[in-house]
């Protein structure tokens, strides 16, 4: 049975204080205080009286129950501001297709923010992991989703156990910036945080992710089809399946990723720290083309793999071999990777698997990466002119 929908719309408005700071509008809703009533409309009546230009705060010490999807569309030049929790209700049926619990769409001139650090968007994410691990065909919506959005800064705050990925920027947002966050997904269960990546960036450009921590199931960050502009500096990820440009080419079209500069970034216990992954070829697939990519004073520990370039991605070898990837791969720049792998992959520490039919300009300098047998083997195919490393061959 579908969960009852509380009709809040008639009471809402004494859940609403408004009032005015250095001639802004600030209005700050109060919750409910309850579970089963929903506050996303009283937090929407703020941002349609308070979102243009105006201050929209969420008290520190209160508990708001976000049971819809929670839109920010009315934010214009708004100022956000998160003090207290924001925590989504778990109901897996409701939620079941949602795209995202927050969304961010049209948002021009935006800061969500917190002024003491203490602010949390909670995704209450373990009975989403729980049930994923039996039915593996549910539909987690995103925790956060940006799309068509510009300007617009998150700083000092922290998120925690999303159902899904963390956050998503997409659908042609531009000068997007992350700053002094807090991403965490811990599971205290047997279940699994699947699929809980940090940041996504797909259609996009100008996107800035400075001085973050991350613990979580998969990709600290990936760049998607259509990143462009992207700077990544001043990371510690733990846990992550790594720094992934891609998965690319899934589908039939034309795939890019250009135009990213990743440094100063502290790999934990990753299963890679740096990865690039794409799909074979053939009609099933897209091409694939990856431009001027940068990896900086990256500093690995206890990772698989400090490399993994992979041409197969979730593919059948025999299909890959008949289908070899045409991918185009373009001034990938690798400086000063440096630190020890785990023992699992020892004494291998990158596996380089470039496109056969495609291009691979790699270059890597000052590689100081080693297993923890001391030896740095790097395994590599079609990589036809090594630069600043020693390969082993390896058969496709």
């Amino acid at each position: 049975m579908m969960r009852p929908i509380h009709s809040f719309f008639l009471i809402y408005f004494i859940f609403l204080n408004v009032s005015l700071s250095f001639g802004k509008t600030v209005c700050k809703p109060t919750s409910a205080g309850n579970s089963s009533i929903d506050d996303v409309p009283a937090i929407h009546q703020a941002l349609s009286m308070c979102g243009n230009g105006g201050i929209i705060i969420i008290p520190a010490g209160q508990i708001f129950t976000i049971r819809s999807p929670l839109n920010f569309q009315d934010c214009h030049s708004c100022d956000f501001q998160i003090e207290g929790t924001l925590k989504v209700f778990d109901d897996l049926e409701y939620w079941q297709e949602k795209k995202a619990f927050f969304v961010f769409t049209n948002v021009k001139d935006g800061t969500f923010h917190s002024l003491t650090g203490q602010g949390l968007i909670d995704g209450s994410g373990q009975k989403f992991w729980d049930y994923f691990a039996k039915n593996q065909t549910y539909q987690r919506p995103l925790l956060i989703h940006i799309t068509n959005s510009s300007n617009v800064v998150f700083n000092k705050f922290s998120l925690k156990n999303p159902a899904f990925w963390f956050i998503f920027v997409t659908d042609n947002s531009r000068n997007v910036t992350f700053a002094n966050l807090t991403l965490s997904a811990i599971s205290t269960s047997s279940s699994l945080p699947k699929n809980t990546d940090g940041f996504d960036t797909g259609d996009c450009s100008y996107v800035t992710i400075s001085d973050i921590h991350v613990i979580n199931g998969d990709d600290c960050v990936s760049f998607k089809n259509g990143s462009n502009y992207v700077t990544v500096q001043n990371l510690t990820c733990i846990g992550s399946h790594g720094l992934s440009v891609g998965s690319l080419g899934g589908d039939p079209g034309e795939y890019f990723v250009k135009n990213v500069y990743i440094s100063n970034v502290t790999m934990i216990n990753s299963a890679f720290a740096t990865r690039i992954k794409f799909y074979p070829g053939g009609p099933s697939h897209g091409t694939v083309v990856i431009r001027n990519v940068t990896y900086e004073n990256i500093f690995v520990d206890n990772c698989d793999y400090a490399f993994r370039l992979d041409n197969c991605y979730e593919s059948d070898p025999t299909m890959c071999k008949t289908n070899p990837s045409a991918a185009k791969l373009y001034d990938i720049n690798f400086i000063n990777l440096r630190g020890r792998t785990s023992k699992t992959y020892d004494p291998v520490v990158a596996n380089i698997e470039c496109p056969p039919l495609g291009i691979c300009n790699l270059v890597f300098k000052e590689w100081h990466v080693l297993s923890p047998s001391g030896n740095s083997t790097v395994l590599c195919s079609y990589y036809e002119h090594p630069s600043g490393i020693q390969c082993t061959n390896k058969e496709f």
